[in-house]
């Protein structure tokens, strides 16, 4: 039977209780990062990499754990940012653009300037109701505020 001499002689693993080498090729600049790791362990880089490898499963748990942490923080984020789109973006409001589309409006911004505008999308279109009114507090009541329409010139 012909053998490889640099096959693995699995039986005689089995059955030392040594410890054996194990070795690896990797960059210079990896090896360089593991030994200062292991340094600043007061381990041996042996000592350091058999940690790594012994504890490699832990590691992957916590990645996988803190990368599904990270899937769902994410799609929180999409449902809430979704949830802002469907306020302001609502059937009225989207109503309003198609029947407003490519309008000139006008309207008097808070510098008290005349603005004229093109309704070309969502965006202009809010910036032109948010400017058509101001904001006052009540004099009287000072819990309430007013919206009185803006002066257009």
């Amino acid at each position: 039977m012909n053998t490889n001499p640099k096959a693995l002689n699995l039986e005689a693993l089995k059955n030392s209780h040594a410890k054996v080498t194990l070795g690896f090729k990797c960059l210079p600049g990896i090896k360089l990062d593991l030994a200062q790791k292991a340094n600043d362990l007061g381990l041996t880089l042996s000592e350091y990499v058999e940690n790594l490898i012994m504890n490699s499963e832990k590691l992957f748990e916590k990645y996988r754990m803190q990368e599904m942490l990270d899937k769902e923080k994410l799609a929180q984020t999409i449902i809430e940012q979704n949830k802002k789109i469907d306020f302001y973006q609502n059937d009225y409001m989207k109503k309003l653009f198609e029947q407003n589309k490519n309008e000139i409006a006008e309207y008097t911004n808070v510098n008290n300037e005349s603005v004229k505008v093109k309704i070309i999308d969502m965006e202009t279109l809010f910036t032109v109701l948010i400017n058509a009114f101001k904001i006052e507090k009540n004099e009287t009541n000072t819990n309430t505020i007013s919206f009185s329409q803006r002066n257009s010139k």
